[in-house]
């Protein structure tokens, strides 16, 4: 579901040209992307205090001008950032766990969601295949979206979207993530019911031969492919969470089996 992608003085300009016909529902201009990379420069100039508007644009070797203004304003609607005083910002609650390496995945999936449209369109379409990009504008706009912004709010929503970790099962539904203390995603079993067989590995015909339980069918899908990469220590996590569903499918409420996995002899999961 891809779309053009326009700069940051095209979205501002944009904006300023619509303020005498404003859409009735809030959402970004620009992605999640931009609104962490604001959050995690108001935390490296000022940490969880205040900072400066100017201080902000420095660091972000900006200026104060209108598409550095558009990035802030994302970040605010993503509910990263707060107005501290009269040119001030400072961390919300959710840009704090949002700047942390262990916190950032969930925080990203809790922060699409804050975003009134994002919210609106997958309460609308859990569990469901999103319609095509003309079709999603149009409801859109149905959300309070104006029509000459619908492109653009759908672009950005995508983006968002698979920024977020809601992609995760295809670009052509929603499902949120869900995550361990470890920070890995991993989807519970009210998650895997909501994935149609076409979801399933091996396509539609409920996972290439594969008759297992939609929960280890989900954490299966989780695997990488081999150009993403999978590093050790995330490949660890996943076998251990895919060992804990392994134990909730097969063991019930028996005493579950202790797994010990290692790794090249140097890692060991308990």
């Amino acid at each position: 579901m891809a779309g053009n992608v326009e700069s940051f003085e095209e979205a501002a300009a944009d904006t300023q040209e619509g303020k005498a016909d404003r859409s009735t529902i809030d959402f970004p201009y620009l992605d999640l992307d931009n609104a962490v990379a604001v959050a995690k420069a108001v935390y490296e100039q000022g940490g969880l205090g205040r900072c400066e508007i100017d201080e902000l644009a420095a660091q972000m070797k900006q200026t104060v001008s209108g598409a550095f203004r558009l990035k802030t304003a994302t970040a605010k609607t993503f509910g990263l950032i707060d107005k501290d005083g009269r040119s001030g910002f400072k961390l919300s609650e959710l840009g704090q766990r949002i700047v942390g390496i262990e916190t950032e995945s969930e925080a990203r999936a809790a922060a699409f969601l804050s975003v009134p449209l994002y919210k609106a369109v997958y309460e609308r379409y859990r569990g469901k295949l999103l319609p095509p990009p003309k079709a999603l504008e149009r409801e859109m706009s149905g959300f309070g979206v104006i029509q000459n912004q619908a492109d653009r709010a759908r672009q950005v929503f995508q983006r968002s979207a698979q920024q977020a970790g809601f992609f995760l099962q295809g670009d052509d539904r929603l499902v949120q993530p869900r995550f361990d203390r470890e920070t890995l995603s991993a989807p519970t079993p009210s998650d895997a019911a909501e994935i149609t067989d076409s979801t399933k590995l091996g396509g539609s015909d409920g996972g290439g031969g594969l008759d297992l339980d939609p929960l280890l069918i989900a954490v299966l899908r989780l695997i990488p492919t081999a150009s993403q990469g999978w590093p050790a220590s995330k490949r660890l996590r996943w076998f251990k969470t895919f060992a804990m569903n392994v134990s909730q499918v097969y063991d019930g409420d028996n005493e579950p089996v202790e797994l010990k996995i290692e790794l090249e002899a140097s890692h060991t999961i308990q």
